[in-house]
């Protein structure tokens, strides 16, 4: 009786760390290297319009600790692309769950989402929203560490 209970035990929690494992599977959730700006977007979207110049403006500053990521719903064939990019960046359950276009999701380095990004917002406020999540960048090269390393185009 004694070993049937066991089996039984054992049996019930493979059951439910594979469902667990499932669930964890399903957002694919590998932590980011370095935080996201996640851009919902869409070529008929006017706050995405209205967005892109801005987005252009502070992109330059924060490419090197931010990663941007354009989740493109504007078609069928986009979303398929996109829905897939979303699972293998860990962001599948803020993809499916995501009922709009035209705004940014900011997702720090441990992958939780902090903050958004909108179309009102000034570029100095969006520079500061994303300097929340920003990884500190390394000091400049030097004249001497500025060298190129061997077999490698700059």
């Amino acid at each position: 009786m004694q070993m049937r209970m066991r089996l039984i035990t054992i049996t019930t929690l493979t059951l439910i760390l594979g469902l667990a494992g499932l669930a964890r599977a399903a957002d694919n959730k590998p932590l980011p290297t370095k935080p996201m700006a996640v851009w919902f977007y869409a070529d008929w979207c006017m706050n995405c319009k209205l967005i892109a110049p801005k987005i252009a403006e502070v992109k330059p500053d924060f490419e090197r600790s931010v990663e941007f990521v354009r989740l493109d719903v504007t078609n069928e064939e986009r979303k398929a692309k996109s829905r897939e990019q979303a699972q293998k960046l860990g962001l599948y359950s803020l993809y499916m769950s995501n009922k709009a276009t035209g705004w940014l999701a900011l997702i720090d380095s441990s992958g939780n989402k902090v903050g958004e990004l909108h179309q009102e917002m000034t570029v100095d406020q969006i520079r500061k929203e994303l300097s929340k999540i920003a990884l500190p960048t390394s000091t400049p090269a030097t004249p001497d560490s500025a060298a190129p390393v061997e077999g490698l185009s700059p």
